[in-house]
C-alpha cells in the first residue's frame, strides 16, 4: 500500500534519500526450526552516501511538539487505518518540511494484526500538513504492501505486547560485535521457534560509514545465548 497524495513532495522525497544507506543483507537469515542454528558470520551494516538533499537523522527519535503537530493533521482525515507514531526517522527542511515517521499500524477491522509502516508527511510553511507516502512493513522486517491483510503474521511472527524479553536479547546479541553499534529504536516483532527469534528497527553506526536504519533479527536459544543472526540495512524512502 503506497499512497502518493502529493506527487510533488513525494519525488522530493525519493530523490532526497535514495542516496542514503542502501539494502545490505549483510547475514543469513535465522533458522527458525534448527536445534541448533549456527549465527552468521557477524558483518555491520554498510553506509553508503551521505543523506542528500538537506536530509538528517534526529538526536532523538522521540516527536517533539511539531512533529507530533504535524503528524496528527495530517492523519485527521484518514480512515480505514490507524497509525501510531513511534519515532520521526528524519526531517528534511524544504520549503516546509518533510518528516519520515515510523510507525505502529492497524486496519481498522475487528480482528486486524497489527504491523508498521513509515508515513511520510509534508508540512507546508503555513502550518498545513499532508500524507505523501506510505510504505507497509511486516514484523519480521519487509516492506510488503500487503503487510496489514494478514501476511503479517506469514511463519508466526507477532507483535510482541512486551518488549522487555526482546531488549534483553538484543542487548545480549549485541554486546558480541564490536565493529559497529546498533541502537534499538522500536522493537517490532516475535517468533517462536526452538527458543524465540527476535526482529527489531535499529539505527547501525559504523567506523567509515554514514549511520543508517537497519531490521536487525536476533536469535536466542533454550538456555538464553542469544546472536544477531541477519542484519538488512535501508534508507527511509527506499524499499530493498
Amino acid at each position: 500500500m503506497k499512497k502518493y497524495l502529493s506527487v510533488v513532495c513525494a519525488a522530493l522525497l525519493v530523490a532526497a534519500l535514495l542516496a542514503g544507506c542502501g539494502t545490505g543483507a549483510a547475514q543469513p537469515a535465522a533458522q527458525p526450526a534448527a536445534e541448533t542454528p549456527q549465527p552468521a558470520e557477524e558483518a555491520p551494516a554498510q553506509g553508503a552516501s551521505p543523506l542528500v538533499g538537506g536530509w538528517a537523522m534526529p538526536d532523538s527519535f522521540d516527536l517533539d511538539e511539531k512533529a507530533g503537530a504535524a503528524f496528527e493533521k495530517a492523519m485527521a482525515e484518514l480512515v480505514g487505518v490507524d497509525y501510531t507514531p513511534l519515532a520521526c526517522l528524519g526531517s528534511q527542511v524544504v520549503s516546509g518540511v518533510n518528516r519520515a515517521y515510523f510507525c505502529r499500524s492497524r486496519v481498522v477491522y475487528p480482528g486486524a494484526l497489527p504491523y508498521y509502516s513509515i508515513v511520510y508527511i509534508y508540512e507546508d510553511l503555513n502550518g498545513a500538513a499532508s500524507i505523501t507516502g506510505i510504505e507497509n512493513i511486516t514484523p519480521d522486517g519487509r516492506f510488503d504492501e500487503a503487510a496489514g491483510n494478514g501476511q503479517a503474521l506469514a511463519g508466526g511472527w507477532s507483535v510482541p505486547e512486551d518488549d522487555a524479553d526482546a531488549l534483553a536479547a538484543f542487548e545480549s546479541a549485541a554486546a558480541k560485535i564490536t565493529d559497529a553499534k546498533y541502537t534499538p529504536v522500536a522493537v517490532m516483532g516475535q517468533q517462536v521457534v526452538s527458543g524465540m527469534n527476535y526482529c527489531l528497527l535499529c539505527r547501525a553506526d559504523a567506523s567509515g560509514a554514514q549511520p543508517c536504519y537497519c531490521f536487525v533479527q536476533v536469535y536466542r536459544d533454550l538456555q538464553g545465548s542469544a546472536e544477531v543472526m541477519k542484519v538488512t540495512s535501508f534508507s527511509a524512502g527506499e524499499t530493498p
